[in-house]
């Protein structure tokens, strides 16, 4: 049974490198951030943190059960909220390969 005033959501095929929570990283993993949701206060505070687009984050530590997260940015260690942690976007960095 289909409703009338729903809409069938289209099936969009997401490439291998899609944007992921930083809360989403494994410890270790590095990543470029995309961008952050939130408000006006909490996207500012991100950014003198030096957290704005382009700039690469490591994922030092996670803790348990939604607990903080440390993360390694511009050669600064972070430790943000895993509710704060989850509105920044971050893509996988290309890692360089030699050869």
């Amino acid at each position: 049974m289909e409703f009338r005033h729903r809409r069938r959501r289209k099936q969009r095929s997401f490439c291998a490198e899609r944007p992921s929570s930083l809360a989403e990283l494994q410890e270790g993993e590095t990543g470029v951030v995309v961008s952050a949701s939130g408000g006006l206060g909490l996207v500012r505070r991100l950014a003198e943190m030096g957290l704005t687009p382009g700039v690469e984050v490591k994922l030092l530590r996670k803790c348990p059960l939604r607990g903080p997260v440390e993360i390694e940015v511009r050669g600064v260690c972070l430790a943000l909220g895993c509710g704060v942690a989850s509105k920044v976007l971050v893509k996988p960095a290309k890692e360089e390969q030699d050869g």
